[in-house]
Parts: structure tokens; C-alpha cells; sequence
């Protein structure tokens, strides 16, 4: 027993200890203040799209109030849409006066090769990518170029994610408290070198800093943010650049959202675990380290001391074992009605430990979430 107990303690202080690390990161991370942007630089501006025909036309015009839209291009990647993605996409440009291109693929190819192929043929030095269903505010694109343009060893930047819902619901629930440390965990990551995980609709980067990302494998966002900190500049989270993105709000529709987003992050790691290297400065040694143990070691940590605990507790009395164990589920019951970071810590923990099932799982091509006009 004596040895069970051992072993149980060291799964247990594993997810401890990284944890410990990340909160007292954000409860002494500050982030630092935006200088106002005072020259309007030419961008880019990437979509890659597929079946967006019911939100595409809105999000162009929320584009074309968030710059000028005589200082953009904006380049729409069509992924071999079956709805009138690219007619929506055509009326747009002309009805609102904007610079546009669509590139259509001939097959459905996935994100990571719409947005090569995208950046690819964009005309301007400076890029910001995001997304067909979403909105950016009127600060945002602003405040994203300024920290980009802020030093020459800044690759890239990503803003926050705002998430919008109908309804509250527990999808709605955890995803509120998710985002609340978050950014937090990026802007310490950036403070002190860089943080790779980006959030996909509202990053800019500068094209010379930039390498094309796997087609089949890893997350594009994050994917971006690993190669460009290999071809040594850093990637930074501005949490001020607000982005508000729909989630939904049905369970199986966020299980299947987050569970995919997890894989492909996982996957990203992955393809770039060689940045566990004193050659990238912290991020080498001390924040690809920590997110590699909570990616990859913590969600089978988490699921084995669970288990073990409740061996633990019955062998001692049986009701000590039940009570552990309905307390853990009561507590993941709890965020169906308040918001709170411990149940949502659970339920992400599943999402993650998933997305480890499904590492090896071709998922660079999916069906998108359900849209909302």
C-alpha cells in the first residue's frame, strides 16, 4: 500500500506542480501597455473559407469599418465551398469598394493549405490572418500591427478571443472561464520570450518571418507561431486586440470543436518538439518545456491519479473512495450552473486527454461548426 500511495502522489504532484507554475503566472503577469499605431501600414489581409456563405458578407464589412479600406487587400481562399461562398464573397468586394481576390481550391484541402496558398499570393509585407465567421472591433487590426511593428525580432502577434454565444449553457460556461486565464498564460509567455498559442483569427505577422506550416498536420495558428519563433523571432499575445468569435453552444458541438482544436495543437507540438532547446532562449527551456507537460503528460496524470485515488480511499473505507469521486464529478456538475475554473479545468483536461487519442487521426479536414447569421 505503501507503494501504491507513492505512486499515486507522483502522478498527482506532476499536474501540480506545472499548474502551480501557470497560476502564480497569472496572478503576477501584467500586460503591458499598446502604443497607439500613428501610421496606417498597407496589409494583407487572408481568409480561408469553406460553406461561409450565410456570415461571409457581414464579415467583410465588419473588415472594411476595422481599417481603411483603401490601405487592404483582402484575399479569400475558397476550399472547394458547395454553397455560394464565392458569389457572397465577389459582391462584397464590389458593394463595399474593396481590393479583393478569391483563389478557389479544386479540391477540399484544408486550412493549413488555404492559407499558404493565400499568404502566397498576397501582394503586401505585413499579413493579418483570420477568420470567415467572427468580428474584429475597430481597435483591433490597429492595436495587432503596433505591437508587430513595435521591434524588428517580433514575427507575429495574436489578440484575444472573445467567445459570443445565444444562450449560457455548460459549453458557454467553461468556455467564459477558459478564456479568463488564457491570455493571461500567453501574455506571461510573451513577457518572457514568446507563446505559440494563438489564436487563429487575429494574428498578423510579417511575411519575411514566416515559413509555410504542414498541410496535414498541426493547427495552423499554432503552427505559424512555432515556425516563426524557429526562424528566430518571437510571437506575441496582445490582449487588448479583441476578436468575437461564436461558439456553440450544444455540447456534442463543442466537444467535437475542442477535441479537433486539441489534436491539431497536439499534432503542431509535435511536428515541433525540437524548439526543446537551449538554442530558443526561455522559450526553449522553460515555456515549450511547461506546455509540452500539460499538453501531452498532464491529462494521463490527472486521469490516473484519479483513479488510483479512489483505489486509495476504498481500500481504506469504501465510502472515502465514493465521496472522492463524487465530489470530482459534483464539481464538473457545478459549471452546468455557475461559471468556475475548476470545473472547467476538468472538462478541458478531457478535451486535451481526446485530443491525445486522436493524435495520430487525420483531422486537417472538417465540417465547421454551426453558423450563425
Amino acid at each position: 500500500m505503501e507503494v501504491l500511495i507513492g505512486i499515486t502522489l507522483f502522478f498527482t504532484f506532476i499536474p501540480l506542480a506545472v499548474y502551480i507554475i501557470y497560476l502564480a503566472a497569472i496572478l503576477f503577469t501584467k500586460k503591458k501597455a499598446v502604443v497607439p499605431l500613428k501610421d496606417y501600414p498597407e496589409i494583407s489581409i487572408v481568409i480561408p473559407a469553406y460553406n461561409e456563405a450565410l456570415v461571409l458578407y457581414d464579415r467583410i464589412k465588419n473588415i472594411s469599418l476595422s481599417y481603411p479600406s483603401e490601405l487592404f487587400e483582402l484575399v479569400i481562399v475558397d476550399d472547394s465551398s458547395t454553397d455560394d461562398t464565392v458569389s457572397v464573397a465577389k459582391k462584397a468586394f464590389e458593394d463595399l469598394g474593396i481590393e479583393g481576390t478569391v483563389i478557389s481550391n479544386k479540391v477540399r484541402s484544408g486550412v493549413n493549405f488555404s492559407v499558404n496558398k493565400g499568404v502566397s499570393a498576397t501582394k503586401r509585407e505585413i499579413i493579418v490572418l483570420t477568420g470567415a465567421d467572427g468580428e474584429f472591433d475597430k481597435n483591433t487590426i490597429p492595436l495587432l500591427l503596433s505591437v508587430l511593428l513595435s521591434s524588428d525580432d517580433v514575427g507575429a502577434v495574436s489578440g484575444d478571443l472573445i467567445p459570443v454565444s445565444n444562450k449560457k449553457a455548460v459549453t458557454t460556461r467553461s468556455e467564459d472561464a477558459y478564456r479568463s486565464v488564457f491570455g493571461k498564460i500567453c501574455t506571461w509567455e510573451s513577457n518572457l520570450h514568446s507563446t505559440y498559442c494563438f489564436n487563429g483569427p487575429a494574428t498578423a505577422l510579417k511575411k519575411k518571418a514566416r515559413a509555410d506550416v504542414h498541410v496535414t498536420k498541426g493547427a495552423d495558428d499554432a503552427s505559424t507561431a512555432l515556425g516563426i519563433i524557429k526562424n528566430g523571432y518571437r510571437c506575441l499575445y496582445v490582449p487588448d486586440a479583441k476578436f468575437y468569435e461564436y461558439i456553440p453552444d450544444k455540447f456534442e458541438e463543442q466537444k467535437r470543436q475542442k477535441v479537433r482544436r486539441a489534436s491539431r495543437l497536439l499534432q503542431a507540438s509535435w511536428v515541433h518538439k525540437n524548439l526543446l532547446s537551449t538554442n530558443y532562449g526561455l522559450f526553449g527551456t522553460v515555456i515549450f518545456p511547461l506546455r509540452m507537460l500539460m499538453f501531452f503528460i498532464c491529462p494521463f496524470c490527472i486521469l490516473i491519479s484519479f483513479v488510483l485515488w479512489i483505489y486509495v480511499l476504498s481500500s481504506f473505507n469504501l465510502l472515502y473512495g465514493a465521496i472522492f469521486g463524487i465530489s470530482v464529478l459534483s464539481i464538473m456538475a457545478i459549471g452546468h450552473f455557475k461559471t468556475n475554473m475548476l470545473s472547467s479545468f476538468l472538462l478541458y483536461q478531457i478535451y486535451l486527454f481526446l485530443g491525445l487519442l486522436y493524435l495520430v487521426k487525420d483531422v486537417h479536414i472538417w465540417e465547421p461548426t454551426e453558423r450563425v447569421s
